[in-house]
């Protein structure tokens, strides 16, 4: 499965950054697809792209209906999603040493933008998997490999 791994830079005086994870549509089932809300390029001209957390949610949760239930079940597949995003991210930019996604990020060694793609096993629906693995999630658990600079 390909992953766009970016980072961003959103703060000035205090450098701050924005780190994100994303996977193109082409790499998500057609079922998946039709069942995403929210898809974008997201400003990086990728196509479109899906957010992690709908990548790894089971198809049950993405078929549910909305209401409190799934909104509790939504939270949770978020910080498994946060984890796994920290993971990843962190082989791709060295800087990334937190063990959760932060919403921003400080690093005091100011690196330019920057957005790499990977690629790592199917990640598609395996919520379940990861969470029972969260504490012990690795970059290479996850077979994730940077793709080579073109």
């Amino acid at each position: 499965m390909r992953i766009l791994l970016t980072r961003i830079r959103i703060g000035v005086d205090v450098p701050s950054y924005s780190y994100r994870t994303y996977v193109p549509f082409t790499e998500i089932s057609l079922e998946r697809q039709a069942l995403i809300s929210m898809h974008s390029d997201y400003g990086h001209g990728a196509g479109l792209l899906a957010r992690l957390p709908d990548v790894i949610a089971p198809m049950a949760h993405l078929e549910a209906a909305s209401g409190l239930d799934k909104h509790n079940v939504a939270k949770a597949i978020d910080g498994v999603a946060d984890r796994l995003a920290a993971v990843l991210l962190g082989a791709a930019f060295p800087e990334m040493t937190e063990r959760i996604l932060p919403f921003r990020l400080d690093v005091a060694s100011v690196p330019p933008n920057a957005r790499r793609f990977g690629r790592s096993e199917n990640l598609a629906g395996r919520y379940e998997m990861l969470v029972q693995a969260r504490d012990s999630l690795t970059a290479a658990s996850l077979g994730f490999r940077l793709e080579t600079d073109r």
